[in-house]
């Protein structure tokens, strides 16, 4: 990822509707995998970036983070009880087991072997345990945006699915999110692609009124995913659990 998206990010990320509406449908993830929050869990962000998100995951228990950027970790101002590493989503430095949820966001789409990473999330889950990821779904929506942010691919549900399942993990839930902006994104990008421009993190402050109006939206795509997959979206999340005792 380019060091103007690690800033960008991380002045985004506590407002903006993206975000906040991201972490709505988080906690409907972590809900169905592992029941209201009782601070008893052991939970690891995998690919923590700027660290908007350990605070959901530490309602859980005990948290802690990797990422394979310094840039990243170095803008995280408080760290999570077990503390921060900097190391690859392919090789995590923790023994089989030892943790009851681990997340992976926005993570897989950056990584040249997405199923290694599935599979060591996999492998550092207890049994029973849940494993939740969010990618970007839909290589039509290719853009410079994505080159901004070092992406290898978007998803399609069946694809996703595949890799899930390969990787040692069962889905409970997967399913598409930001269904109901799906098409004006789709438009902004058709149309970017027909003025080709330089890599660029363009995920800027809508006004007030539409960051609060989409902050809405998403509330109610949250309360969707709960009942049921949604059949189309900017992005695709899921619910996992391993297939199996780990090690098997």
């Amino acid at each position: 990822m380019i060091p103007e998206a690690y800033q960008s990010i991380h002045q985004l990320e506590q407002n903006h509707w993206w975000y906040i509406g991201a972490r709505a449908v988080y906690r409907t993830l972590l809900k169905i995998g592992l029941g209201p929050p009782d601070g008893q869990k052991k939970m690891l962000e995998v690919g923590v970036g700027t660290g908007g998100n350990l605070e959901l995951l530490a309602k859980y228990g005990p948290t802690g983070g990797i990422d394979f950027s310094p840039l990243a970790l170095e803008r995280i101002s408080e760290p999570p009880q077990l503390g921060l590493c900097q190391a690859s989503a392919e090789a995590l430095p923790f023994l089989s087991g030892t943790f009851d949820g681990v997340a992976l966001l926005g993570l897989i789409e950056h990584l040249d072997d997405d199923v290694k990473a599935l599979a060591e999330a996999r492998l550092v889950c207890r049994p029973g345990g849940t494993v939740i990821l969010l990618t970007s779904a839909f290589q039509s929506l290719w853009s410079h945006h994505d080159e901004a942010n070092q992406h290898r691919r978007r998803y399609r549900r069946k694809e996703l699915s595949e890799r899930i399942v390969v990787a040692g993990l069962e889905p409970l839930r997967l399913t598409y999110m930001n269904f109901f902006t799906f098409l004006p994104v789709f438009l902004v990008r058709w149309w970017q692609c027909r003025r080709p421009r330089e890599p660029e993190y363009d995920m800027g402050n809508p006004p007030a009124i539409i960051n609060t109006l989409l902050k809405i939206v998403m509330s109610f795509e949250a309360w969707m995913v709960r009942y049921f997959p949604l059949p189309i979206g900017v992005n695709l999340v899921a619910v996992c659990r391993p297939k199996g005792d780990v090690g098997e």
